[in-house]
């Protein structure tokens, strides 16, 4: 239940874009065609001759183009103009021009002091095509965008009605949603810089640690200390066998993940869910000075297998950092598919902030959220299609495996590859098929949308926004399920932005474990006991692991010195020293067996060394960890930036990253 106790799927949600209409969780979801162009007609778009003909005409397509892009707009659903611009014979302002021309009407993009009539008041809707503006002098517009088909029904009107053809305006779509846009971004800011600190503050880590909360940490650690100043023998006996149990059990999770598991039954073949159109699909990329890398981001998401015309890219920048926009729209030059949005400063600056800013302008059934230095495996978007239109009516997110590409680099990159195998490849599709909770990873995420927006997408304040909202899902009812097909990224190359980012990661798993457990008498009830257990043994695990472990290992260390002169320990110091030793190597063994069997035969060969390093790998993260709880406490929102340019890497005149200078026409 929502934090005003209601029911959260028959009541309305007040999410950061208004009010929300719950959705159960088997509804199909079917997007309002608001102010939309009329259905196509049975076997693809008609021509009347006239106008349609004449611009068709001009644009000096071959036979064979034109019946390519007819065959694209019947099986997408879609229209002429959209397939040839996605086609790219030619641009979409060349064909607003065009159009205008044949009908005689002027071509003009919308002014920024045009105000925009008879639409609601500061919701994002569709592109219409038809837009009307009233002008500082009163002077009203008709601005159209009308399909190629339509041409000669258009100028049969424009010459019933003189009045309208005194109004009339030809423009592009992307000129009507950069109006639309802009009209809603003051609200959309807003919304996005509050996000669930005013729809559902209690879930928002705005808040890091509530008053209770406090009390009660504070409490706690005033008890120990009292007992350590007071008994301090009698204490450490007590706390050494519980935390050791504890961390045993969080042990214990990954233990059994790794164990070999009994082939999965093959999925029912369902019907073919590409027999019709395929929808829209919105991709999302949070940049932020990225100009080292957006080059290969962009040509790594061209690669995408989808049409051109049914898939939306938006690149994310903050709108104070020109660099990475010019070398954004430089790269995406005259790729329709491409679309750069400018988010306004402010704080807090984080990643999930932008995501929540642009979300409104995605008109995709689903969206896919990338990183800047992302190579997703081109099937990527197909795979996660078929697995929600195939999959339960309840599947709200698909993530897919990342692979650290640069593993080989060094140690730091070998261990940081050998962890993500076992998480990515092992872990998480472990904690899937048993429909237990799957804290995100931060990219290569696959939404339904509006499940995306029932729970009100992401927590601007979380700097581990990912995780966060894996657990909201869950908590809301939601599956979460998981990929095959990896995305490719890099591991930091240098300790300093490993040390950073891991800093980051872990003062959001902080957040989010504190967030969640606001109300554990409720998470035990949303989650049940056994949910609850495991939503425990990976965040508290995780948490714990980087600081405690080196505490086992001296532990052991230390006995095992004593017994060269007294032996070993027996009865119950001899059963705490077997505790001791499971938890000083259980992590180690767990690794092994979780990563080894991902491996694909190239890392085989190249990784495996590095697991002799591995206890100074941890030592290393228990270091950003006692760092992550200092920022916690004073600097909990602040989002330190992950390079991942040339200033990652170990060699900075390592010839793969190298960024060829551009220059001017001028």
């Amino acid at each position: 239940m929502r934090d005003d106790q209601t029911n959260p799927r028959t009541a309305y949600a007040a999410g950061p874009y208004g009010p929300q209409p719950a959705i159960r969780k088997n509804a199909r979801f079917t997007r309002p065609k608001l102010h939309d162009a009329p259905s196509q007609p049975p076997g693809g778009p008609r021509f009347t001759g006239g106008v349609t003909d004449r611009v068709i005409a001009r644009l000096g397509l071959t036979a064979e183009a034109l019946g390519h892009a007819r065959r694209a707009a019947t099986d997408n659903r879609t229209d002429l103009a959209a397939e040839l611009i996605a086609g790219r014979h030619v641009t979409a302002d060349r064909l607003a021009r065009l159009m205008a021309a044949a009908l005689d009407l002027p071509c003009e993009t919308i002014a920024a002091e045009e105000r925009l009539i008879g639409l609601p008041d500061h919701q994002p809707i569709p592109s219409p095509r038809l837009l009307k503006t009233c002008g500082t002098d009163l002077e009203t517009k008709l601005f159209l965008q009308p399909r190629l088909e339509d041409l000669d029904r258009v100028a049969a009107l424009l010459a019933q009605q003189p009045d309208i053809r005194r109004k009339a305006r030809l423009t592009t779509e992307a000129d009507i949603a950069a109006a639309l846009a802009s009209r809603s971004a003051a609200r959309r800011i807003e919304d996005a810089t509050l996000s669930l600190a005013r729809s559902a503050p209690r879930r928002s880590a705005r808040t890091v640690v509530e008053a209770g909360q406090a009390a009660l940490l504070a409490f706690a650690a005033c008890a120990i200390l009292a007992a350590f100043a007071m008994a301090p023998s009698a204490t450490v006996t007590v706390l050494h066998p519980l935390v050791g149990i504890a961390f045993a059990a969080c042990l214990a999770i990954r233990i059994v993940a790794a164990l070999p598991a009994p082939p999965e039954p093959e999925p029912e073949q369902g019907a073919d869910v590409e027999a019709g159109p395929l929808p829209v699909y919105s991709v999302l990329v949070a940049l932020y000075q990225e100009t080292g890398v957006i080059e290969r981001l962009v040509a790594s998401l061209s690669r995408l297998d989808w049409p051109t015309s049914r898939i939306e890219i938006k690149l994310v920048c903050e709108a104070d950092d020109p660099a990475t926009i010019g070398e954004a729209r430089r790269a995406t030059a005259g790729l329709p598919q491409f679309e750069i949005v400018a988010v306004p400063p402010g704080e807090p600056r984080t990643k999930p902030k932008a995501l929540n800013f642009v979300l409104p302008l995605c008109r995709g059934e689903f969206v896919a959220l990338y990183d800047a230095e992302d190579e997703p495996d081109p099937g990527q978007l197909r795979e996660a299609f078929h697995g929600f239109r195939n999959g339960p009516g309840d599947l709200a997110c698909l993530q897919a495996p990342l692979v650290v590409r640069n593993g080989d680099q060094n140690w730091l990159t070998g261990l940081f590859a050998l962890e993500y195998a076992a998480l990515f490849r092992r872990l998480l599709p472990w904690l899937a098929r048993r429909r237990l909770p799957l804290p995100l990873g931060g990219t290569s995420n696959h939404f339904r949308r509006h499940c995306l927006t029932a729970v009100g997408a992401w927590d601007s304040h979380n700097v581990t926004e990912d995780a966060d909202l894996g657990m909201r899902l869950y908590r809301e009812g939601w599956k979460i399920g998981t990929l095959t097909r990896p995305t490719l990224e890099d591991a930091p190359e240098r300790w300093p932005v490993w040390y950073r980012q891991r800093t980051r990661w872990t003062k959001g798993w902080l957040q989010t474990w504190l967030v969640h457990m606001r109300q554990p008498r409720r998470l035990w009830r949303e989650l049940g006991p056994i949910s609850f257990a495991v939503f425990q043994m990976l965040f508290v695990g995780m948490l714990a692991s980087a600081l405690i472990q080196p505490v086992f290992l001296v532990l052991v260390l230390s006995t095992l010195v004593s017994a060269l002169n007294h032996g070993l320990p027996g009865g119950l110091a001899g059963m705490i020293f077997a505790l001791d030793l499971f938890n000083a190597t259980g992590g180690f063994f767990a690794f092994v067996a979780l990563s080894l069997p991902a491996l694909r035969p190239e890392e085989r060969a190249t990784l495996p060394k590095y697991y002799a390093l591995v206890h100074l790998y941890w030592l290393l993260i228990a270091l950003a960890s006692l760092r992550a709880v200092c920022q916690l406490a004073r600097d909990p929102h602040r989002w330190e930036k992950t390079h991942h340019d040339l200033r990652a890497r170990a060699n900075l005149h390592d010839q793969r990253y190298r960024t060829e200078p551009h220059f001017s026409a001028s």
